[in-house]
């Protein structure tokens, strides 16, 4: 299966397979929307989205983020990492992460970090497998306006 992955650049006209991965994260996202959102961070933001694809379905994705930062170089934040449940284990989630850690390096950034909710341990496990550490724990706040 791994051998058949095709890791590209997120294209807009992947978003019903990205509202799919979305929705097993649990976040209940309509596809049009998810394209207007694609659409926009592709032409908005220096983003980089990376999806891996086998027979024409996107069956993971790797979102990062420039983080500019006053008391460090600059780095990548992760903001999505998602592979489908049904291919899971095979290698996909790192071979997104290596190529988002190759943009980085190549285009100069520090290094790549992210945030994990803390019941995701196995998620926990896979980016201390990949060298990942974990620095500090913290809590996550949002205010959202108007839905």
């Amino acid at each position: 299966m791994v051998e058949d992955i095709i890791i590209r650049k997120m294209k807009p006209d992947d978003f019903e397979d990205v509202s799919s991965l979305n929705y097993e994260l649990g976040y209940a996202y309509t596809g049009m929307k998810v394209k207007q959102r694609i659409e926009y961070v592709l032409a908005n933001t220096k983003d980089i989205i990376f999806v891996a694809e086998t027979k024409g379905e996107v069956v993971g994705y790797i979102h990062g983020s420039p983080y500019e930062l006053l008391y460090q170089d600059s780095l990548i934040n992760i903001l999505g990492l998602v592979v489908k449940k049904k291919v899971r284990n095979l290698g996909i989630g790192h071979m997104l992460i290596n190529e988002l850690e190759c943009f980085a390096i190549n285009d100069g950034y520090a290094g790549l970090r992210l945030v994990s909710g803390m019941d995701r341990i196995d998620a926990h496990k896979f980016y201390e497998r990949l060298g990942y550490t974990n620095r500090k724990n913290q809590k996550n706040y949002i205010k959202i306006f108007n839905q």
